[in-house]
């Protein structure tokens, strides 16, 4: 796996759970609750997964990878439950930008547990991607009105640990196969989330009365693509740079409800997703040979 897919990798999953906020936005606005869909989204993928691993993966279960997983586990379904009560508090835009905290709690984490202050390009990158999410959510010209409280405490809350699920993504057995490790945490995941929370869906003939398709798309995009995707990414990369890159999520929420859902979208928001845009470019830019090497240009000039 070359440097560059797993980058590609990395948007990726970002960008699925991007999609994921569409179907959630339908599935509350026909009725669903946040639990039903956050247990769909868990259990379904983790199925999903099951099968997948049965298939390409050649390295074998071992149980001591339950509790080696299980803080990713605990972190995933802490970061489903926290942002579906989020979205159904609060508008998506805003939820989406309170989950977008991630982006310097993962870098000030991984600060902290390198021992290793952040570098030039990635306190640029911080500083490009808090204006950009401001501006790309629109939060900047809606403010702060009438939002509730509980609403805002769950999306700080879904930040902190979607952090923390990427940076384990990157520490915790990184070089175990990603079939085999999306299918154990995410399975773990359901069954923590089914035990706070029991899926009674599964039972009162919800699936079966349209709750199915549903929970089948979200279990996609919000479990089984962002999962696979960090597990074959973030080792590759490190978690910083797999956070900043995380937050192409905004960018695509705005392309589709502008192009899927003929939302209006405003210049303001259209600059904040170039800006973030740009944001996560900043890194990947090799400043010092940059100048470098323009140097000899210089000398030959002369």
């Amino acid at each position: 796996m070359t440097y560059w897919r797993s980058v590609f990798l990395v948007i990726s999953g970002a960008c699925s759970y991007g999609v994921l906020s569409l179907f959630l936005k339908h599935g509350f606005q026909v009725g669903y609750t946040p639990y039903e869909l956050s247990g769909s989204q868990l259990i379904f993928g983790g199925l999903i997964m099951i099968v997948m691993a049965s298939l390409f993966s050649r390295e074998r279960f071992r149980f001591k990878y339950l509790l080696i997983l299980a803080p990713v586990s605990l972190m995933m379904a802490c970061t489903s439950i926290f942002y579906h009560q989020a979205v159904s508090r609060v508008s998506a835009s805003l939820a989406i930008v309170l989950l977008f905290q991630f982006t310097w709690i993962g870098v000030l984490l991984e600060s902290l547990v390198d021992r290793k202050w952040p570098t030039l390009e990635k306190w640029v990158s911080l500083i490009m991607l808090g204006i950009g999410t401001v501006l790309a959510s629109g939060l900047g010209e809606s403010g702060l009105q009438n939002v509730s409280i509980s609403g805002l405490i769950y999306g700080l809350l879904s930040g902190a640990t979607f952090a923390f699920v990427i940076f384990f993504s990157g520490r915790i057995l990184p070089q175990m196969n990603p079939y085999l490790r999306s299918a154990i945490t995410i399975s773990m995941a359901a069954v923590m989330l089914s035990i706070v929370y029991p899926p009674n869906f599964l039972l009162n003939g919800q699936l079966t009365s349209g709750l199915l398709p549903l929970a089948l798309c979200v279990a996609v995009f919000g479990s089984v693509i962002p999962i696979f995707c960090l597990a074959v990414g973030v080792p590759r990369i490190g978690n910083g740079l797999a956070t900043i890159l995380s937050a192409i999520e905004l960018p695509a929420v705005v392309l589709l409800s502008s192009f899927v859902l003929h939302e209006n979208v405003t210049l303001t928001q259209w600059g904040g997703v170039l800006m973030i845009l740009a944001a996560i470019g900043v890194p990947q830019i090799k400043w010092l040979q940059l100048f470098t090497s323009s140097q000899p240009l210089q000398k030959r000039s002369m």
